[in-house]
């Protein structure tokens, strides 16, 4: 089978191809050219597209989407089955053709259910074997490993040498630095967000100042594991240079969140992909009032934005973007192409290119507002969009 998609503007990494087409065969990009392609392939399908986008699918790189869909309230256990392919289609209807799952390991009596040890570790075991079945889009698994869980070591080197981890960062979330450096700022997010009385609050605060961590030569072990199959490894919350200096021996590839502009710079300096959250740059701040995101692409010092919480910003994000004066191009290459260098996918998938995966997205748009039309992964269309403005009722 194969598809041309003409009368579009094609998104590359280099540039947007004006009124051109981009020509499918089975499950791959065969031809990218202005205006219509000339090809021996006779297309069995002929799509105008009437000058909307064309664009890679999104990468993204660490999601908590998961989680949410798992345990939306506390105590309310959902099953996995379920989950996981309810989850799919609110993530194919945001333009995300391949997915990070995002599981914070975090101890063995964590109070969020969905991050307890023998919850994540099963949750990692069934995403695999359903992500080996029929699915909309492509599945991988971030683990996300609490330096204080000094419990759970040997099943991770278990996850890492089976193949079921695909990205690894190591976190501190210990109070008084990294994310929570601020502790006025972690109470209230306890408080307000989680909804713990101020007493509550403040005994998990001075539980987690005084947790034991894993011995660093335990924490260069499991790097050196990951190094050794392959799985690219990511820091977290950097808040210091000296930090970085740390992560660099656990061979991170990756520096998630930096803190603050200073620690962006040095991470963009040492080769690091800096990543932040596409809904920092929707809101125009941080919700843990650290650096800014839309501040750090201003320095040149991004290379990848991921969804973290919310699923919907990555395509948003990447427009809004567009809409204050960045190309097109770089916009997109943020959440598409930059994402899949740095965990070593970019081989298949994050751009439009011949040669690879038909992963693409068919959006116009109203003003800049991104509305997505069309999802194909594999050169197969699994999400089709129609919005229908309904007549306007007026009130009596």
């Amino acid at each position: 089978m194969s598809i041309l998609i003409y009368n579009a503007q094609i998104v590359t990494p280099t540039k947007v191809i004006q009124n051109g087409s981009i020509l499918i065969e089975e499950d791959r990009i065969i031809a990218i050219e202005e205006g219509l392609i000339q090809s021996s392939v006779q297309p069995t399908e002929c799509i105008d597209v009437h000058g909307s986008y064309v664009l890679p699918g999104l990468v993204d790189s660490h999601s908590d989407a998961i989680e949410m869909e798992l345990e939306p309230r506390p105590s309310s256990a959902f099953p996995m089955e379920v989950s996981f392919y309810e989850l799919e289609k609110k993530l194919v209807g945001e333009g995300i053709t391949t997915i990070y799952h995002s599981l914070s390991l975090l101890d063995e009596d964590a109070k969020k259910w969905v991050r307890q040890n023998r919850t994540v570790l099963n949750t990692i075991k069934e995403i695999h074997g359903l992500a080996q079945g029929e699915f909309l889009i492509r599945h991988k698994i971030h683990l996300r490993y609490e330096i204080t869980n000094v419990t759970a070591l040997e099943d991770v080197k278990e996850l890492l040498r089976n193949g079921h981890i695909h990205q690894l960062s190591f976190m501190d979330h210990t109070p008084g630095q990294g994310q929570f450096r601020d502790i006025e700022i972690h109470r209230k997010l306890l408080m307000e967000h989680r909804h713990f009385s101020e007493t509550e609050a403040n005994e998990i605060i001075e539980a987690h100042r005084t947790q034991q961590k894993l011995d660093p030569k335990l924490i260069q072990d499991l790097a050196d594991l990951a190094l050794e199959h392959g799985i690219p490894v990511a820091s977290h919350d950097d808040d210091t240079v000296e930090k970085l200096e740390v992560v660099k021996d656990w061979h991170a590839v990756i520096c998630e969140f930096p803190i603050e502009l200073a620690v962006a710079k040095k991470a963009k300096e040492m080769g690091l992909s800096v990543v932040m959250g596409a809904p920092n740059v929707m809101l125009g701040k941080s919700h843990s009032n650290n650096l800014s995101a839309m501040e750090a692409i201003h320095e040149n010092v991004v290379d990848i934005l991921c969804s973290d919480y919310y699923p919907s910003s990555l395509l948003h994000a990447a427009f809004k973007l567009y809409s204050t004066g960045l190309p097109l191009q770089q916009a997109v290459n943020l959440v598409s192409l930059h994402p899949a260098k740095a965990l070593h996918i970019e081989g298949h998938v994050g751009s439009l290119e011949i040669g690879k995966k038909a992963d693409l997205l068919i959006v116009r748009t109203d003003a800049h507002r991104p509305i997505l039309q069309s999802v194909y992964v594999n050169g197969k269309v699994v999400c089709q969009l129609n919005y229908q403005i309904p007549a306007r009722v007026p009130i009596t």
